[in-house]
């Protein structure tokens, strides 16, 4: 079993098999998936997922919890790059707090820079998504590069020190 990330209000914990149906429900939400990859609504599919997902060496599936165990959402660190990684299937459900996405956006970024050591990210958001662009720019990542309907982006560990110096209190 991997580990978990701590926070402040919420945790991260390794995926298993009995979320797959939560999974579904918020992949399948039409007000969450609108700017994801296109999911079906088959649990075992999902489930076939985790299991694969289970046995890399080098991905990592959250479950967003909050301190009653209670799932709020998901987030996955993969597609590994030297020393950068990727982050998302960041989704959080409509009964999670605000500032879950600031808390587990910092979660994220401190288990892979800090425990992990990878030295960048890299990650893509659909032009569209405009609430999650400007997230990211607001964490000070910075868009390289950019297709019909992504931008790409880059984020250094220098970068989030200064960033979560500013949000410190969501973590602390």
């Amino acid at each position: 079993m991997k580990p978990y990330v701590r926070g402040k209000t919420i945790f991260l914990r390794e995926v298993t098999i009995d979320d797959a149906e939560f999974i579904i429900k918020l992949r399948t939400d039409p007000e969450k998936n609108k700017h994801l990859s296109v999911t079906t609504s088959d649990v075992d599919k999902q489930k076939s997922f985790i299991t694969n997902y289970l046995r890399s060496e080098t991905d990592y599936y959250f479950i967003i919890s909050d301190w009653d165990r209670r799932p709020l959402g998901t987030i996955r660190i993969y597609d590994i790059h030297d020393d950068s990684f990727c982050w998302g299937s960041w989704i959080l459900s409509k009964d999670a707090p605000a500032k879950a996405a600031i808390e587990s956006a910092l979660l994220i970024y401190d288990f892979a820079f800090f425990s992990l050591h990878y030295t960048k990210s890299h990650f893509d958001v659909r032009k569209e998504n405009q609430r999650v662009v400007d997230f990211h720019k607001r964490f000070g990542a910075c868009i390289v590069s950019e297709d019909h309907q992504n931008f790409f982006f880059e984020y250094t560990p220098d970068t989030y020190l200064t960033v979560r110096e500013k949000y410190r209190r969501y973590i602390h």
